[in-house]
């Protein structure tokens, strides 16, 4: 990810943008079968200041996300940023917008340093669960096997994102109540 305040030329942005890669699939096997950066990755982009299109005066708070492999944790998985940055730019570029400065000054996270800042993830932002690319079907459940220990997040069921987080915390609530025979 890249965190940058810049202005954009092109086009008005929303507050969620999607820059999708020519060969989608291609983009998947290299993260999970290759375990390396796609040459051509499909590009997130949130533009925080963003109400509706309209862009503000000035600069803006951009948060830039590309897909990388879960590996953090590993041996000599630092990225080469500067590909990386190249080819996410490329990519904008050829679909009309452009970050003016390019992501020069941008707070810069890697799956290695994510993985230096929260342990045991891997450097992916719902830990193991991105490990392989059938993990997100072994997702633990609400209660673990551990007594007294319930699971909600975005690495347990049903998954990632905000919504899905959030049904993940009404599951382990529900299980919890449930589990103490108290009746809602």
């Amino acid at each position: 990810t890249w965190c940058v305040k810049a202005r954009t030329r092109g086009f008005a942005l929303s507050y969620h943008n999607v820059f999708f890669a020519d060969d989608y699939s291609r983009e998947f096997d290299d993260i999970f079968r290759q375990r390396r950066l796609p040459d051509a990755p499909t590009v997130y982009i949130c533009a925080q200041d963003r109400q509706g299109a309209r862009a503000p005066k000035g600069t803006e708070r951009l948060l830039v996300l590309i897909n990388a492999p879960p590996d953090g944790d590993l041996e000599g998985a630092a990225l080469i940023e500067t590909g990386a940055r190249a080819s996410t730019l490329a990519l904008l570029k050829r679909c009309g917008l452009e970050i003016e400065g390019g992501l020069e000054g941008a707070a810069v996270a890697t799956p290695a340093s994510f993985n230096a800042l929260y342990p045991g993830t891997g450097g992916a932002l719902y830990g193991q669960a991105n490990h392989s690319p059938m993990a997100s079907f072994a997702r633990p459940g609400a209660a673990s096997k551990l007594p007294g220990l319930y699971l909600a997040g975005g690495s347990a069921h049903p998954g990632a994102g905000v919504p899905m987080a959030t049904l993940s915390g009404r599951l382990a609530a529900a299980r919890v109540l449930k589990d103490l025979g108290i009746r809602r």
